[in-house]
């Protein structure tokens, strides 16, 4: 009988360790633990596959471990973009919650660990001329004379525009560059000495962004309704040709003093670029303002900036003051 109650005794004993292991509020026992580094590159390797391109979304990671007690980790930190400033702010001190479920008689625990970062930095954002690493500019003579400024400018050993690269004709217009290449009463730019379809030439040079200045040739030969319907096909092909391309349009460029004549005149600039800006609107466009930047006071291409002034001159083109603050109005802007 008392080797029975012995036991009996020892039995309880050892049940009540176990129960009390558990923790004073229950089930529940909650702790401060600060994990190494090791620890938390795994954790970051885990949460975060592509370090240097995290987003802003709360990550959640799920991790099991059959009978092992683990946890609800819950951490509030800014995460930065290296793999060492990751470790480091995950290896800081983290509260850890053990939980457990009570199944015949035991507790078996599963494991959830939870990463929640009310801060994560996105890409970084680049700005300047390195903007412009990925850019292709597309145009008539008048974007045909900035490519022939930022060459010159790379050629005498300056950074200009960054790796912008440039697809352009004389006398391009969203109507005439619509049909085949090849095809009659059609203008093309050319990539490396061939002529190719805006969308393609994009393609080609691998941009990622297309800063567009079309319509000099349009306003005063065609409907106005006409060009909307050439301007969407425009960006509906680049678009459809160029997935992710981020497309710029840029406006219409004034007329100077003196050079404008029938429906080529400063009006027709100013009515048409309002029609560039519903085009910006209607597709979630950037609208670049580079006219505003060369007016005078009568709203006339400012002489200043104007390289074809003269009396056989069209009145429209940069030169290189002009071109110079085309390329500064662009850097600030970007």
């Amino acid at each position: 009988m008392k080797k029975s109650i012995c036991v009996l005794l020892i039995f309880l004993v050892a049940l009540t360790a176990v129960f009390t292991g558990c923790g004073k509020n229950g089930n529940e026992d909650t702790y401060i633990q600060n994990t190494t580094g090791e620890q938390a590159g795994r954790i970051a390797e885990s949460a975060y596959p592509e370090a240097t391109e995290p987003n802003t979304e709360n990550i959640t990671t799920a991790y099991s471990s059959s009978d092992s007690a683990v946890a609800d980790i819950t951490e509030t930190a800014t995460v930065a973009r290296t793999w060492s400033q990751i470790t480091q702010t995950i290896a800081s001190t983290i509260s850890v919650t053990t939980k457990g479920k009570k199944k015949s008689g035991f507790f078996k625990k599963k494991t959830t660990t939870e990463l929640t970062t009310t801060s994560i930095p996105t890409e970084t954002e680049v700005h300047g001329e390195e903007f412009f690493n990925d850019a292709v500019f597309i145009g008539d003579s008048v974007t045909l004379g900035l490519s022939y400024y930022v060459n010159n400018q790379r050629d005498a050993g300056k950074s200009c525009l960054g790796k912008a690269q440039f697809l352009c004709s004389g006398s391009m217009s969203y109507s005439n560059s619509r049909g085949d290449v090849g095809k009659k009463n059609t203008i093309h730019p050319t990539y490396k000495g061939q002529e190719v379809l805006i969308e393609d030439g994009i393609k080609l040079c691998g941009a990622k962004k297309a800063f567009i200045m079309l319509g000099m040739n349009d306003f005063a030969a065609y409907d106005i309704e006409y060009i909307k319907g050439n301007i969407r096909d425009t960006l509906d092909k680049i678009i459809a040709k160029n997935p992710g391309i981020k497309i710029y349009i840029e406006s219409v460029t004034p007329i100077a003093a003196g050079k404008e004549h029938g429906k080529f005149n400063n009006q027709k600039v100013d009515e048409f670029n309002e029609v560039l800006k519903g085009i910006c609107r209607e597709y979630s466009l950037q609208y670049v303002d580079i006219n505003s930047q060369f007016k005078d006071a009568n709203g006339c291409f400012n002489a200043s900036y104007c390289g074809d002034n003269g009396s056989s001159g069209m009145g429209i083109h940069m030169n290189p003051v002009g071109c110079k603050a085309w390329v500064d109005y662009l850097i600030k802007t970007f």
